[in-house]
């Protein structure tokens, strides 16, 4: 009798680079033709949020002009490239950023991706 091994294909996850956040392909459909994203960091509950910045948005500048970030979608990817944002969650985990894997859930209430610096894969 097998016994089948978990797998992580459908599991939304979050590698943190010295330089960028990569996110896997599950969460490529939340990016659906974005350009841009917003990152915020909770200091307290050690999580980031990441949400998609719509070009009403930028219109409205529903977001300072500084904060918006700019997303580059490939087919098994969604990266932010921001040393800054690394640098604060740095701040925030008390450790360097070294490739380290984190789950993500999706805030369906915020539309909002949120990455728990808590629990490391």
């Amino acid at each position: 009798m097998y016994k089948w091994v978990k797998g992580n294909s459908f599991n939304k996850i979050a590698t943190i680079y010295s330089g960028n956040i990569t996110l896997n392909v599950p969460c490529i459909n939340l990016f659906d033709g974005a350009k841009w994203c917003v990152v915020g960091i909770d200091d307290e509950a050690k999580k980031v949020a990441i949400k998609v910045v719509k070009n009403e948005d930028i219109e409205k500048k529903t977001y300072p002009d500084d904060s918006i970030n700019k997303v580059s979608i490939g087919k098994s990817f969604v990266r932010i490239c921001n040393k800054n944002i690394i640098k604060e969650i740095s701040k925030t985990t008390k450790k360097r950023a070294e490739g380290e894997k984190f789950g993500v859930n999706y805030n369906s209430k915020e539309k909002m991706l949120e990455i728990d610096l808590n629990s490391p894969l």
